[in-house]
């Protein structure tokens, strides 16, 4: 299942729908259950979730990091961006301090909008 936030669809897939679809966002969650991703360190420690770094996209090559819910296998995306992007598109790494605050940032709105039932879930 691909849970998506409100504040995902509106901050980070809606000024990127010339470039892709939820269909390449579906698709990316599907690789991620079928372990096709790249597992990747925690912005900060919270149990009972798993982040993964993913690609998107044909021509216009994007990058996508997620979080699963270990428990239940939800896939909640919280950064897309285009691989040409200045600046977290060409290093999407947990090392790079912005990055880590972006994250921690989408990760906070994600979970207010999971509370908030301010979600769409799609099936994979």
């Amino acid at each position: 299942m691909l849970v998506l936030t409100r504040f995902v669809a509106r901050h980070e897939l809606k000024p990127l729908e010339r470039y892709l679809s939820i269909n390449d966002v579906l698709t990316g969650a599907r690789k991620i259950l079928k372990g096709l991703a790249v597992e990747t360190k925690l912005p900060r420690p919270v149990s009972g979730l798993r982040f993964f770094k993913i690609r998107l996209g044909g021509r216009q090559s994007a990058r996508m990091i997620v979080f699963v819910l270990v428990e239940n296998n939800k896939v909640v995306p919280l950064m897309i961006r285009l691989k040409k992007d200045k600046v977290f598109g060409t290093n999407m790494a947990m090392n790079d301090p912005a990055l880590v605050k972006q994250v921690n940032k989408n990760l906070d709105e994600a979970m207010a909008d999971i509370k908030a039932k301010r979600y769409q879930e799609f099936a994979l």
